[in-house]
């Protein structure tokens, strides 16, 4: 994520970027072992009336929508922009779930991310007021391509990225994986944070 901090840092945007380890943690423990803590610090930093943008990338957007799920609802949530966020699931994760190698070297988050509808990550329902999605069409990474059905970024469809709630979606072309340094995206992200209502 660091090419969305420094953009955003040189937008005039204090930036806290949140590390978790995606590799060890199911979702649930991401959020109250890191993401909690690191918000509850930020806010006691906040100026009065500031409010807390997101901006997150593939698993980050679940790890967020579980946060939010359960936020307190005193905090000063703003805008939100998801990045590849595999909202409705993932086939990659489908197709190599049940291979022990794979959960060994990706984590148990792996049997979360299922597009059946029991899964985690399609049990969190909407997300917050003023949530756009932005998807990438371009894989770089072709290794799965024939599980997907439609346009793909290589890991998520852009189908799979849309999610109840959504105030906007776009789709980019762009990659997954480097999505987050792509200026026409950091153009997007920065004139929607900024938007007044």
């Amino acid at each position: 994520m660091l090419g969305v901090e420094w953009r955003m840092r040189r937008a005039g945007f204090g930036v806290t970027n949140v590390a978790y380890p995606s590799r060890s943690k199911r979702v649930e423990e991401i959020v109250t072992e890191h993401v909690e803590p690191a918000l509850e610090a930020l806010k006691l930093r906040l100026e009065p009336g500031a409010r807390v943008h997101f901006v997150t990338h593939s698993l980050g957007g679940i790890v967020f929508r579980a946060w939010a799920a359960k936020r307190p609802a005193d905090f000063p949530l703003g805008r939100t922009v998801m990045l590849a966020p595999p909202n409705q699931g993932n086939e990659i994760a489908d197709h190599l779930a049940e291979r022990g190698w794979v959960h060994s070297l990706l984590g148990p988050v792996v049997r979360e991310l299922g597009t059946e509808a029991g899964s985690v990550v399609n049990s969190l329902g909407p997300v917050p007021p003023e949530t756009l999605v932005v998807m990438g069409n371009q894989p770089r990474i072709r290794l799965f391509s024939h599980l997907f059905g439609s346009d793909h970024d290589g890991v998520v469809s852009v189908e799979r990225g849309h999610v109840e709630g959504e105030a906007g979606f776009e789709v980019m072309e762009v990659d997954h994986t480097f999505i987050m340094w792509r200026k026409p995206v950091l153009d997007v992200v920065e004139r929607y944070l900024r938007r007044e209502r």
